[in-house]
């Protein structure tokens, strides 16, 4: 059976195709420690939304789109891609993309993109306009008054003089620097201070001194939505908004799609920054995080102008539930040092139940074919529906120790 999900092709222009495949240095504060980020994930990241592709043309790393993945994909009911594009290294890439935008297509991404092609006219959304949307300073221009944060921009060089003067525990820290970034990698929570200590011990060696930094208010525990929504010439879509999981305030681990609607204000709040993201030229998918005070109504905490980690889960999760007949959709993150097929026989009932919608997954010894690359593991992110995130959590756990006592015997 075929998920009725939304598909890429209807959500950005229609001479639009996605390559995601960045480097390194465009992470910059996506991920904690870019250096430190094993090489096959530029590859397979960008890939999790291969099976929403539909009609629209995706560039993909072969590893990320082997007959076993697409295979599996159809199999979870996601329609796969109609146009794919594989490459191995990133210079194919680039080619396949220029030779896309030479005969008219315009280039979507997420986390940045090649070097070769960021300089180019054939972006969808030219990087200087994508960078500004994408910076943490943004949020002002897009968002009424009454929905901001209490927050206050400082420069690096003022932060620590800025903080003993004006403000008390605990504060988050954030880096508004230009360019998207994403899963907490550039905020930093301080709850006393040793915290913050040593998070403008950090922030200051590295970044310069006029570099801004945003304080910005602890609102405690509240509830907090990624509200999705796909903006284009003649129309605004809303997909939907998954609740987010925090392991601790400002480390997002994953989202849920619950039966229940979202409070209304969440819906409408993004619905408002999105005319207004439209005005500025911005066209394609987009994800603001907005949470819930008890009293005192929403506050939008970041805005992400590209797809993001829950994406996958607002194309296909509603429709998913609809025909499951369970209450709640949860993501996981598996990992395997062994072969692909084994990780996806591991969760194979599942998937033949129509409880698994797949976001990335990527076959470990394809790309070792071509690359060599010793931290590189087979993967499989997604989401599985449950009777309730503690079943959902207790699945992925059992997955997980089945593969390692696979491999260990």
């Amino acid at each position: 059976m075929t998920l009725k999900v939304a598909t890429l092709d209807c959500l950005y222009p229609r001479n639009s195709f996605f390559c995601g495949r960045t480097t390194r240095a465009m992470m910059g504060w996506n991920v904690a420690n870019a250096d430190a980020l094993p090489a096959y994930r530029l590859d397979a990241t960008p890939a999790q939304l291969i099976g929403f592709a539909g009609d629209l043309p995706f560039v993909a790393h072969e590893a990320a789109s082997t007959p076993l993945v697409l295979a599996f994909l159809r199999h979870c009911g996601l329609p796969g891609p109609k146009d794919l594009r594989r490459y191995q290294t990133a210079e194919e890439a680039a080619d396949i993309a220029s030779n896309l935008i030479s005969q008219g297509k315009r280039l979507v991404h997420n986390f940045g993109t090649l070097p070769t092609l960021e300089a180019t006219d054939g972006l969808l959304i030219p990087m200087d306009l994508y960078s500004g949307l994408n910076c943490k300073s943004t949020l002002p221009s897009l968002v009424e008054p009454e929905f901001h944060p209490e927050r206050e921009l400082v420069p690096c060089s003022k932060l620590a003089a800025t903080l003993a003067a004006e403000w008390t525990l605990p504060v988050f820290l954030k880096v508004a620097g230009k360019g998207s970034n994403g899963g907490g990698a550039a905020v930093r929570y301080c709850p006393d201070a040793d915290a913050l200590a040593a998070a403008i011990r950090e922030l200051t060696a590295r970044l310069s001194p006029n570099d801004t930094i945003i304080i910005e208010k602890d609102y405690g525990p509240v509830p907090s939505w990624c509200a999705g929504v796909a903006i284009l010439d003649d129309d605004i879509q809303w997909l939907g908004a998954s609740l987010q999981v925090f392991s601790k305030p400002a480390n997002q681990t994953g989202s849920i799609l619950l039966r229940e609607d979202p409070p209304a204000e969440v819906r409408s709040t993004a619905m408002a920054i999105a005319h207004k993201a439209r005005d500025t030229g911005y066209r394609g998918i987009a994800g603001f995080d907005i949470g819930i005070r008890p009293e005192a109504g929403p506050v939008v905490f970041d805005l992400n102008f590209r797809p993001n980690s829950s994406t996958g889960l607002l194309l296909a999760g509603r429709a998913a539930l609809n025909a499951a007949g369970l209450p709640v959709v949860h993501s996981f993150f598996l990992r395997h040092d062994g072969p692909l097929a084994a990780l996806l026989d591991a969760v194979e009932t599942a998937a033949a139940a129509g409880r698994l919608i797949p976001g990335s997954v990527f076959d470990r010894d394809c790309y070792r074919g071509t690359a060599h690359d010793t931290a590189t593991r087979s993967c499989l992110d997604g989401w599985i529906l449950a009777e309730s995130c503690e079943q959902a959590r207790d699945w992925a756990v059992t997955i997980s120790q089945t593969l390692s006592e696979q491999l260990a015997g």
